[in-house]
């Protein structure tokens, strides 16, 4: 580097005494020919020079733009991963519920993924010993959650329902798929670093090249510091990255209960269950009271933590086997799929209003808030889901009629 610096310094002093002859030189037509070929020769090479290390900071930056492509495709495949394996669960614990095997049939395109995926997943960064390590792990934790979910469905296939719920109720397959979750952090952690590391490396280049070329440009001519302003502009490049997770089919992603869509599909399927077996069913219809409040006091990011405590509060008093779904909105769903008569429904629903007894304690906010709830029996109200449904939101708004926080079951 130091004998870098003279050699600049030599050429530099040699730049200035030709300048300086050619000043005091008497300017002739083939002297000022002369000048103006050795002008545009240097400016030539200087733009060439400039061009080819432009030319060299673009391929580098594009190089490590693949790799943080790269990178960024890796961290996508291990999301990927995960939420194949949560639809792989959602699959298996539909079958488990009803018995019905067309249940089987997401479970299974999802194992398919997963094996496509986990194929992937085997050529992520074999060179780097930690990814090396934790990629092992995580296909062989992969193996264990899906050897579980066989044996699930095999059990409620050959032994019931109690059986494959007591495998579920182990734990087992939540232990392994929190370690999937753990394994899987961990790798895109790693894989974030060494993409964050190679954005370093880039920009400390490219500062690096443009310290230079200042250096060299300082040292010439007017015109040359124009062309290098004119071809040696920085190229400033937006890196925008998409990391679009996939979205789960059937759960809501702010709350993590059942959405619409799957909450009609096991609606309709109690129903029929139902009608084979006599049963009743349950449906309770709830709408918070107080929550547009919590919206225009405090922002919508405080409505989003207040419906994730309410979905909390609301898991921890329904009963073992029934379906809570957020419909939409501060709306949810509460489906008993077997019920014994209408005082079961009656008695979830208080204990549903009872959740609120509490305010919404969150960092930012305490809201108090309430909910009102319509509730409709099958076959009672209904023998299908639309009127059902319809059923449960007519009183549903008979109880907001009454001043909320309060549940409605008949037509009045």
């Amino acid at each position: 580097m130091f004998h870098e610096q003279i050699m600049a310094k030599e050429n530099i002093q040699s730049r200035k005494a030709l300048m300086s002859r050619i000043l005091t030189a008497p300017v002739t037509m083939e002297q000022l020919k002369k000048r103006l070929r050795i002008s545009f020769s240097l400016a030539f090479f200087f733009f060439v020079g400039l061009f080819l290390a432009t030319s060299w900071m673009f391929a580098s930056f594009m190089r490590a733009e693949d790799r943080w492509t790269h990178y960024s495709e890796e961290k996508l495949l291990l999301v990927r991963l995960v939420s194949d394996l949560k639809d792989a669960e959602t699959g298996q614990r539909g079958y488990l519920i009803t018995g019905n095997e067309e249940y089987l049939s997401p479970y299974r395109k999802a194992r398919s993924r997963i094996q496509e995926d986990m194929r992937s997943v085997s050529g992520i960064e074999k060179l780097d010993v930690r990814l090396n390590g934790l990629r092992k792990v995580l296909l062989r934790l992969v193996h264990q959650k899906m050897g579980e979910l066989e044996e699930t469905i095999r059990l409620r296939h050959v032994a019931g329902f109690r059986a494959a719920r007591d495998m579920v109720m182990s734990d087992y397959g939540k232990q392994v798929m929190d370690q999937v979750r753990a394994i899987s952090l961990q790798m895109g952690t790693l894989l974030s670093r060494k993409r964050d590391f190679e954005r370093q490396l880039l920009l400390a280049r490219e500062r690096r090249v443009f310290a230079a070329g200042s250096v060299l440009a300082v040292s010439i001519v007017f015109f040359w510091v124009l062309l290098y302003r004119i071809i040696g502009k920085e190229i400033e490049t937006r890196e925008s990255l998409l990391l679009r997770l996939k979205e789960e089919s059937t759960h809501d992603a702010l709350t993590g209960l059942f959405n619409r869509p799957a909450a009609m599909d096991i609606l309709q399927h109690s129903i029929a269950n139902a009608e084979r077996r006599k049963w009743k069913i349950g449906v309770l219809m709830i709408d918070l009271d107080g929550f547009k409040g919590v919206n225009d006091q405090w922002g919508h990011l405080a409505g989003d933590q207040a419906l994730v405590e309410v979905a909390r509060r609301f898991r921890q008093v329904v009963r073992e086997g029934d379906i809570l779904a957020r419909l939409g909105g501060d709306e949810f769903l509460c489906l008993m799929p077997v019920l014994e008569g209408l005082e079961g429904a009656l008695n979830l629903g208080n204990r549903l209003l009872g959740v609120f007894r509490d305010p919404i304690q969150e960092a930012a906010f305490t809201s108090r808030l309430g909910c009102s709830i319509g509730v409709a029996v099958y076959p009672e109200d209904g023998e299908d889901p639309k009127s059902l449904l319809a059923a449960a939101d007519r009183r549903l708004y008979a109880a907001k009629d009454k001043g909320g926080h309060c549940l409605c079951f008949k037509d009045e």
